[in-house]
């Protein structure tokens, strides 16, 4: 039996079949008193394209053959943010925060050296052997990731964004926040890491960052997770070697989320904390309650029908839904601030949420 939660059944069938038809907005606007009419405003002229994203300037690094940075112990925001336009995040965790001890990294990857290029590896017991002939050892992803996004929570080795050709170009005017150059922008780089079961794939069990200059911009991204046999096969990777003891510390369990879950136990207090701090919604969260089973079915008697004449099953409460492995959406419909709205929210782990989509529709009782 297919599934129809709550929130879609009152946008659908309880406003959907009221008369007169109600006006419809995707405006985060606050709308006006219940009741009253409504004068569709002027369409305003079309807005100029936004200029392409560049990188904020970062203060030069000069390279010299040897060089290795150090970082001190502290925290890695590690993964990505619910939402971020291509995230995987059936196998990159939810954007967090752990805890790493000191490193040091080789500014550039192996040899090491601005004037050579960078030595490729086919499989990661040969780059793993390169480093400890120089008394060091292979870096771990973390450390990878780490020294791309630096004390915050870049998505870029450059910050906001990344302007690849010209890194490609010249890798050392791209420096991450930690002064690391080239990681993984002309070539992907083996790591000492080992992939959960969740991202292994046959014998691709090495985890794997950065990508090659055909890559798909994605792939560049401090928190892209990629792998390979760690035995070989296909193009050869790039690597950089790492000092100091290894962290230790396993990449976050990225977990199984049920495909529904119902929200019963939020109350429409927190609710209204919830979309008072998510900017799209906060017009409307003063006064916000959450529709329940009433509306419901009040709802189906709007449209002439009755549960038993449904071909889905209806949830009484605000839900969460796992679209995909690892991604979790919280759906919530109710009314305030002088519309009904249905409005879908990314949480994260420290408990705020973001907008992910909504839909309002004025004038209409629930």
């Amino acid at each position: 039996m297919r599934r129809l939660r709550l929130a879609i059944a009152i946008a659908l069938l309880g406003i959907g079949c009221a008369d007169p038809a109600p006006s419809v907005s995707s405006s985060v606007d606050a709308g006006p008193a219940r009741g009253a009419p409504v004068t569709p405003p002027a369409a305003p002229p079309p807005a100029p394209p936004p200029p392409p994203a560049r990188p904020s300037p970062r203060a030069a690094v000069t390279a010299r053959a040897g060089d290795v940075v150090s970082i001190e112990a502290g925290t890695l925001h590690v993964g990505s943010r619910p939402g971020l336009p291509h995230r995987r995040p059936s196998v990159e965790a939810d954007l967090s925060p752990i805890e790493l001890p000191a490193f040091d990294i080789d500014r550039l990857p192996y040899p090491n050296d601005p004037a050579a290029p960078a030595q490729l590896a086919a499989t990661r017991a040969e780059a793993a052997q390169l480093c400890e002939a120089r008394g060091r050892r292979l870096c771990d992803e973390l450390e990878w990731e780490r020294a791309c996004r630096g004390d915050g929570t870049d998505e870029w080795p450059t910050g906001a964004a990344i302007d690849l050709a010209a890194c490609v170009a010249d890798p050392v005017s791209c420096p991450s926040s930690t002064g690391v150059l080239d990681l993984g922008v002309r070539a992907p780089e083996w790591t000492a890491s080992d992939a959960d079961a969740r991202l292994a794939r046959l014998e691709r069990t090495a985890v794997v960052r950065g990508g090659r200059p055909d890559s798909s911009p994605a792939s560049h991204r401090c928190g892209a997770r990629h792998v390979k046999n760690p035995a070989g096969g296909g193009r050869a990777l790039a690597f950089r070697c790492c000092g100091g003891e290894a962290p230790g510390v396993a990449y976050p369990d990225v977990g199984v989320r049920r495909m529904w879950r119902d929200l019963e136990d939020v109350s429409d207090a927190r609710w209204r904390e919830i979309l008072g701090a998510v900017p799209e919604l906060a017009p409307y969260a003063s006064d916000f309650s959450a529709y329940g089973e009433t509306a419901a079915l009040r709802a189906l008697a709007r449209g002439g029908a009755s549960e038993s004449d449904m071909q889905w099953e209806l949830t009484r409460h605000p839900f969460a839904w796992s679209p995909s492995t690892g991604e979790e959406v919280w759906i919530v419909s109710g009314a305030g601030g002088g519309v009904s709205l249905l409005a879908a929210l990314y949480p994260h782990p420290d408990g705020s949420f973001s907008h992910a989509a909504s839909f309002l529709v004025r004038e209409e009782e629930p």
